[in-house]
């Protein structure tokens, strides 16, 4: 059962006919305001019922609060429809104004303060009682100063930055909105996610904009000298510090870090460590499409986000907690609800290096276990591997490669292996045939030594496609408008479709046949005049 309250009246029921809705979808995320779209046909009674950027919008499904918000404004398409945008009450904080301010106390006492000073100015339905704050400081002090007014949602987002931690809104007994600020949530959910059941699509991706290896962290300016706090005296004289495990891995990369309100090298320098183990790891996000469970009639606990939920993938090779980051929820249509999961990993070489890793060796292992199994058993070998058509695809950073293969057998000797292979590079590509015959002998061990291998290829590079056998001295090259010979890499002779150039001999249709300095030049009167045209 779906419900939607407008300023407290009630606007949809999913039970009545009349009040049937085109789409209904609401997106939430950790920190963020969230977002509702609400469409819905001519004729429905709540049309016309919200006040854009005055109305509160409540969704309920099952009697449970799904999104809290209120009205932006309305589209209409060219039936009719009407869809209504609605932000998350978190943008509420939008509304109020934090005065200039000078905040020097712990992170539990400035939002105290903060959301005190907004609820004085907004309307009672956008106030918020302070509720449960874990969020803490190593020195439970934090200074925070701004000599201009700012939207009270700009002054929390500032001690979120400072500080760290998530914003969550309950409901108290008695009815009121309560903020809270965790410095974790706790929450997690019962339900897993796993393929095959209820996993429909899988993506990941890894990315950190903050990534550093390296930082030079700064506190509070001394107003004598001017000079910024560093850590060189209690960091043997350095005024940076250093990721030793993550600088071996990725290499230098600094980042300033200002802390204003530390005023002790030693704090600085706890600070400035915790930053860095915070900022050394790489995000792995996975966005899926799930079916939520709850929503099937399994008695079970719905999504929302902040929730740690265990995500189990074989195909992908996931089994592994993830923080449910941001929830794109279709109310009506729940297969096309989309799941964005994220969580840090310490190491590149576990996430999308290990990659390049397995697809470098995958060539080089399955040649290693044919030899190996062609060595122990040839007849086994043989019986298994007929007409075997074998592909392996190999892709890294810097090329994707290709390799198909075919072997084939004529009753139980191996009589000739023919393969083909791909190397596409940034700027270049080549077309490899390869042809191994071999003809097996009695004695096995002596097979090795039999291979004779005819390496012939197509390339194409910088818009050069060169035609030629590895062993032959003479290729032939087509170069923009010209076909060009070469013998030993050295060009001797072109043709450009009409004339003829090698050596001292050029041949020009319907012009002149040159050898050497002389030339035979044709007359007008049909005769021929043998002239020297150089030196």
């Amino acid at each position: 059962m779906i419900q939607i309250f407008v300023d407290g009246k009630l606007a949809h029921d999913s039970r009545l006919p009349s009040h049937s809705l085109i789409g209904l979808t609401t997106t939430t995320g950790e920190n963020k305001g969230g977002l509702a779209e609400i469409t819905m046909p001519p004729g429905h009674p709540a049309y016309s019922l919200p006040v854009a950027h005055r109305s509160l919008v409540e969704c309920y499904r099952d009697g449970k609060l799904g999104f809290r918000g209120r009205a932006l404004y309305p589209v209409d398409d060219f039936l009719n429809r009407r869809k209504w945008v609605c932000e998350g009450e978190l943008c509420f904080l939008q509304d109020g104004t934090s005065r200039p301010y000078l905040h020097q106390d712990s992170p539990a006492n400035i939002f105290t303060a903060v959301i005190e000073e907004y609820n004085a100015q907004v309307d009672a339905f956008k106030r918020f009682r302070v509720g449960e704050i874990t969020v803490t400081d190593l020195n439970d002090y934090v200074r925070m100063e701004s000599g201009k007014a700012e939207q009270t949602l700009d002054t929390v987002n500032k001690l979120l930055e400072r500080c760290g931690g998530y914003i969550v809104f309950t409901t108290a007994a008695d009815g009121a909105r309560v903020i809270n600020w965790y410095a974790d949530p706790g929450f997690r959910s019962n339900q897993v996610i796993e393929f095959g059941e209820n996993l429909l699509d899988f993506a990941r991706d890894g990315a950190n904009t903050d990534l550093a290896t390296v930082i030079f962290p700064y506190g509070a300016t001394d107003p004598e000298t001017g000079e910024a706090l560093t850590i060189a005296s209690v960091n043997d004289g350095l005024d940076y510090l250093v990721d030793e495990e993550a600088l071996a891995l990725r290499g230098w990369i600094s980042r300033p870090v200002y802390w204003d309100d530390v005023t002790k090298p030693e704090n600085l320098l706890r600070k400035a460590q915790a930053w860095l183990v915070e900022h050394h790891n790489v995000i792995t996000q996975l966005t899926l499409t799930a079916i939520d469970l709850s929503r099937a009639g399994k008695k079970i606990d719905s999504f929302q986000a902040g929730d740690t939920i265990r995500v189990r993938s074989r195909p992908h090779k996931v089994d592994d907690d993830f923080r449910l980051t941001n929830y794109t929820d279709n109310w009506l249509f729940p297969d096309q609800s989309t799941i964005t999961m994220g969580k840090a990993i310490r190491s590149l070489t576990g996430a999308d290096v290990a990659g390049d890793d397995k697809s470098l060796s995958d060539i080089q292992r399955t040649e290693h276990n044919i030899r190996e199994e062609y060595k122990v058993n040839l007849v086994a070998a043989l019986a298994e591997t007929e007409r075997m058509l074998t592909s392996l695809i190999q892709q890294t950073s810097e090329a994707i490669r290709m390799e198909v293969s075919e072997n084939y057998t004529t009753n139980d000797h191996l009589e000739a292996s023919i393969s083909s292979s791909m190397t596409q590079l940034s700027d270049s590509f080549t077309f490899s045939f390869n042809e191994l015959r071999q003809i097996v002998a009695e004695d096995a061990t002596a097979t090795d030594d039999r291979f004779n291998e005819i390496y012939s290829y197509i390339r194409m590079e910088g818009g050069t496609l060169t035609l030629g056998a590895s062993d032959s001295a003479i290729t032939l090259s087509l170069e923009n408008d010209l076909i060009v010979f070469r013998k030993n890499g050295v060009q001797f002779g072109w043709w450009d479709g009409e004339n003829f150039h090698t050596g001292n001999i050029v041949v020009e249709v319907n012009e002149r046949a040159q050898f050497g300095n002389f030339a035979a030049i044709p007359r007008a009167d049909g005769g021929l005049s043998w002239l020297k045209v150089k030196g």
